[in-house]
């Protein structure tokens, strides 16, 4: 059976971090240790889809440092992220994890939460340095 909105909001609700329901299936998730960043959970069954926007890519950014980041991006998606993953989207460096909600129960969605929390807490600063001028 398929995990619906409600059980979906008891997970986050149990997860005891702030957190407010922006759409009838979207979900935005806040820590004050994550320096602005936000955590958006949205249900679109039969998936869910955690992201996070670490940080904007400069319009100028130079080949050599661009090359660089994409290495280090494709490293960390190799060595780090066990489920999700680093990817691009438009200028914006951001992190994915997508689950099957049928499967989903409290142990995998907080997985996922804590997956994230390691690319903002440990990765975003990694990555913000590999690109002069680049802000979160």
């Amino acid at each position: 059976m398929a995990r619906s909105n409600e059980d979906i909001e008891r997970y986050i609700l149990n997860s005891r971090i702030a957190s407010e329901q922006v759409g009838p299936d979207t979900w935005v998730i806040r820590d004050p240790s994550w320096g602005g960043a936000q955590i958006v959970v949205h249900h679109a069954a039969p998936l869910v889809i955690f992201r996070v926007k670490l940080m904007e890519i400069p319009d100028d950014i130079a080949p050599a440092a661009e090359a660089g980041l994409y290495r280090h991006l494709l490293h960390l998606n190799g060595t780090e992220m066990l489920q999700g993953a680093y990817a691009l989207e438009g200028h914006a460096v951001v992190a994915v994890e997508v689950m099957q909600d049928i499967n989903l129960d409290e142990n995998e969605f907080v997985a996922a939460l804590d997956s994230l929390t390691l690319a903002i807490t440990d990765h975003r600063s990694e990555i913000l340095a590999l690109v002069p001028g680049a802000q979160a």
